[in-house]
């Protein structure tokens, strides 16, 4: 099975939405591209299933030596986490327990029909860290760092 997520970079953060069977699952919260601790790249990676003691089951994968997790972040700002959310309201993720409760049971479904799941991550468009640029006061171009 293959669940997609697509990409969406903005400059404080990144949203993203996953499809499991071409239907929309759920939508995503992760880091910007812009911070010291980017999301991981684009690409295909197995996922797998662990069990916590305070958050229970929850998604996870392995990428350039990283370890991301697909949960509920108990931390504000975790990096290497990518966050299910039901949807935004004037930017603010909500329902985002029952989205990854959701996600979660679906994914160790079809693993436990001894399935492999895959995660393929990627975005219409390309994410940069060139400088951006903005006019300043006397209409002149100064470059700023993202």
């Amino acid at each position: 099975m293959k669940l997609l997520l697509k990409r969406e970079y903005k400059k404080h953060l990144t949203r993203g939405t996953f499809y499991l069977n071409g239907k929309l699952l759920c939508k995503t919260l992760e880091p910007s591209i812009h911070l010291k601790s980017i999301p991981c790249p684009e690409g295909n990676y197995r996922l797998e299933c662990e069990y916590d003691e305070e958050c229970g089951w929850y998604l996870y994968f392995e990428a350039d030596g990283r370890r991301f997790e697909i949960r509920v972040s108990s931390e504000t700002g975790a990096t290497d986490t990518i966050v299910p959310v039901t949807f935004f309201k004037r930017s603010i993720p909500l329902f985002t327990r029952l989205a990854c409760k959701i996600l979660t049971d679906k994914v160790i479904h079809y693993m436990g029909e001894r399935e492999e799941v895959w995660l393929e991550i990627y975005s219409d468009v390309k994410p940069s860290k060139q400088n951006l640029w903005k006019l300043n006061p006397q209409n002149t171009l100064l470059g700023q760092e993202a």
